[in-house]
C-alpha cells in the first residue's frame, strides 16, 4: 500500500480524483475512474497515459486481479512506444518489478527495479520508486544493509525541489515498516539493536502517522504497523485493546476487498500473537489457513505459515506434527534462498557506497588533513574533469605535498590510485553486466572516456582487454568491487613497497550481509528443492532459517518483507 500511494504522486493533475481514491484506500473507485480514462484516451498524453496505467498495474495488483495486472501490462507496451527507447525500458521495468514484488519473487523484482535505479538519466520521480522497491526486494532477500541504503539513497534523492514533499515522508514510512518487519521476525543480526530501538520506533511510528493524515492508506498501513510492535508491558501485549487493533488492521484491508493486502496483514498479526504467546488469537486471525495444510503450501505466503503452523502445534503440544511443518519450512526457506541471492542484481550506487566504507581504514593511515583528499576521489570518481590540481585546491595543499602524503603513506601518487580505483570500478561492472552494454559506455560512466588510454591502463593493470573481461564467457564471475579495488591496488603497493617500502593498501571485500551464511545446506540438494510449491506459479516469500520449534531458546523463523 505504502508503494502504491508513493506511485500516485507521478500523476498529473488530469488524474488528480484516481489520485485521491488510492490516497483514501478506495483502489476500486480508482480502478473504474483509471480504467475508463485509459480506453477513452483521447486528448491524454502519452506520458500521463503511461503514468496513470502503471498506477493502475499496482491497483490490480493490490485487488487481487492478477491476469488483468498482466493483460494492461502488455497493452501498456504500446503507449510506451510513443517514448525515448531508453524511457520505455525503464517503465517497462518498473511495471515488472511490481508484478514480481506481488508474487514474492523478491530476485527478479530487484533486477528490475534496478534498471530504473542505477539509470542516471531517469526522472527524479521515477527513479525513486525503484529505489523503494529496490529496497523492498532487498529486505526481502535478507539483504538489510542494501536495503536501508538503497532507501538512503532514495530519500537522499527526493529533497530535490521537483519532487512532492509528500515523497519524503512516505519513504519515511518505508523505512519504518521495514524495522517493523525485522523487529516482528526476531532476526538475530539485529535482535538487540531492535529490542533498545523499541521506543524511538514506535516515536517515530506516531510522528509519521500524524504527517500522513492526508493520505489514510498510508496513514493506516502505519497504525497496523505500531499495533504490530510489542508493547511495552508485558500484561498489555494479552489485552483485548491491544488484539483488537490487529483484527481492526485486517478488517480494515477486508472491508475494501484488498484480498492479498488482507492475507500479509493476516501473516503479519499471526506472527505478532504467536510471539505473545496467543495461539487462539493467531489461529482466528488466520481463520482457514491455520489448518488448511494443502492451502498452505501452495500460497505465496507459504514459508510463514508453515511456520505459524508449526509453532501453533508446538503450543498445542502436538510436536511430531510441529517438526513436519517445520522440516517443510526449512526446505522451503533453503530452496528459495539459493534461486534468489543468485540475482542479486549488480548497483553501481551500492557498490559505491560499500567502497568508501571499505576505504575507511587505508583513510586513516592518512594525516587527517589529507583524508579529505582520498573521499573527495571517491566522490568523484566518474568525473572525467577531476585532476591531482583539483583534489589539492580541495584541501588547501599544493600538488607535490599531496603527492608525498599518499606516496609515503599508501604506496601510491594520487594520479596512481585515482588510475587504478577506476580501472578495479570499470573491471567489476564489466563483469557484473557482460554483454549489457558496450566497453566505453562502462568505462565513460566511471570517468574514463579515451578508448586509447582504456586499453592501455586496463592491459597493464590486468593482463586482458577490457573487451575481454566483457566477454559473457566472464559473466559468472561475481567478485565484488572493493576485492577488485584490493587485487588492483595490492599488486601495485606491493611494487611500490620493493621500491620504497611503505605499506600495501589493505582495502577488504564488502561485508555483505547474506541471510545463508552460517547455514549448511542439506546434503540432498535435491530433496530441499523438490517441494511442491516451488513449481507453482505463485512463488512464496524468502524465509531464513532462525532455530528449531521444540527449544524456546533457540533462533525462530525469519521470513523476508512484504
Amino acid at each position: 500500500m505504502l508503494l502504491m500511494t508513493l506511485g500516485r504522486l507521478t500523476l498529473s493533475e488530469a488524474d488528480a480524483d484516481v489520485a485521491d481514491a488510492v490516497s483514501r484506500g478506495e483502489v476500486h473507485e480508482a480502478l473504474r475512474l483509471g480504467l475508463a480514462r485509459m480506453e477513452r484516451g483521447a486528448g491524454v498524453e502519452g506520458r500521463d497515459l503511461a503514468a496513470l496505467g502503471q498506477v493502475m498495474i499496482q491497483a490490480l495488483l493490490a485487488a487481487g486481479r492478477e491476469e488483468q495486472a498482466e493483460e494492461l501490462m502488455q497493452r501498456q507496451l504500446r503507449h510506451y512506444e510513443t517514448l525515448p527507447r531508453a524511457r520505455m525500458r525503464q517503465l517497462s521495468s518498473l511495471d515488472r518489478g511490481q508484478l514480481f514484488l506481488h508474487m514474492n519473487k523478491p530476485g527478479r523484482a530487484a533486477e528490475s527495479f534496478n534498471v530504473v535505479a542505477d539509470a542516471d538519466d531517469a526522472p527524479v520521480l521515477p527513479r525513486v520508486l525503484a529505489l523503494a522497491g529496490l529496497a523492498k526486494a532487498m529486505e526481502s532477500m535478507g539483504e538489510h544493509r542494501r536495503a536501508a541504503r538503497t532507501l538512503a539513497f532514495a530519500e537522499q534523492l527526493a529533497q530535490a525541489p521537483e519532487v512532492p514533499p509528500a515523497c519524503l515522508v512516505l519513504l519515511t514510512a518505508i523505512g519504518l515498516e521495514q524495522q517493523v518487519c525485522r523487529a516482528l521476525r526476531h532476526y538475530d543480526d539485529v535482535t538487540n539493536v531492535n529490542a533498545a530501538a523499541t521506543p524511538a520506533l514506535r516515536t517515530s511510528l506516531q510522528s509519521v502517522q500524524q504527517d500522513l493524515h492526508a493520505v489514510p492508506a498510508a496513514a493506516a498501513r502505519v497504525r497496523f504497523l505500531l499495533a504490530l510492535m510489542q508493547p511495552a508491558a508485558a500484561v498489555e501485549a494479552r489485552t483485548t485493546a491491544s488484539v483488537e487493533a490487529l483484527f481492526d488492521g485486517v478488517r480494515w484491508y477486508k472491508d475494501r476487498r484488498l484480498a492479498p493486502l488482507e492475507e500479509r496483514a493476516r501473516v503479519e498479526a499471526a506472527l505478532a500473537l504467536l510471539d505473545r504467546g496467543l495461539a487462539g488469537s493467531a489461529c482466528d486471525i488466520l481463520g482457514p489457513l491455520a489448518v488448511d495444510d494443502a492451502r498452505q503450501l501452495h500460497h505465496r505466503h507459504a514459508i510463514e505459515l508453515r511456520y505459524c503452523a508449526s509453532r501453533l502445534h508446538v503450543m498445542n503440544g502436538r510436536h511430531s506434527d510441529a517438526l513436519r511443518c517445520y522440516r517443510q519450512h526449512a526446505q522451503l526457506s533453503l530452496a528459495r534462498l539459493r534461486f534468489e541471492l543468485t540475482r542479486v542484481p549488480y548497483s553501481r550506487f551500492l557498490e559505491q557506497q560499500e567502497r568508501a566504507e571499505q576505504a575507511d581504514a587505508d583513510q586513516l593511515r592518512l594525516p587527517p588533513r589529507y583524508r579529505r583528499a582520498y573521499q573527495f576521489m571517491l566522490d568523484h570518481l566518474h568525473d572525467r574533469t577531476l585532476s591531482v590540481r583539483r583534489i589539492a585546491a580541495e584541501i588547501d595543499v599544493t600538488e607535490r605535498a599531496l603527492q608525498m602524503a599518499f606516496r609515503s603513506h599508501l604506496g601510491l601518487t594520487p594520479a596512481e590510485l585515482l588510475r587504478k580505483l577506476r580501472m578495479a570500478c570499470i573491471r567489476t561492472e564489466l563483469q557484473q553486466m557482460a554483454g549489457r552494454d558496450s566497453v566505453l559506455a562502462v568505462a565513460t560512466r566511471w570517468g574514463m572516456g579515451n578508448r586509447s588510454t582504456l586499453a592501455h591502463n586496463y592491459r597493464q593493470q590486468f593482463g586482458e582487454a577490457p573487451s575481454a573481461t566483457a566477454s559473457p564467457l566472464g559473466s559468472h564471475e561475481r567478485a565484488s568491487l572493493a576485492m577488485s579495488v584490493a587485487m588492483a591496488t595490492g599488486a601495485s603497493s606491493l611494487e611500490g613497497g620493493m621500491r620504497a617500502g611503505p605499506p600495501s593498501l589493505g582495502i577488504q571485500p564488502p561485508l555483505a550481509v547474506h541471510p545463508a551464511q552460517g547455514i549448511e545446506p542439506p546434503r540432498d540438494a535435491q530433496a530441499a528443492m523438490e517441494v511442491p510449491t516451488l513449481a507453482d506459479a505463485t512463488a512464496m516469500p524468502l524465509g531464513v532459517v532462525r532455530g528449531g520449534p521444540a527449544e524456546a531458546g533457540r533462533r525462530e523463523v525469519v521470513t523476508g518483507g512484504d
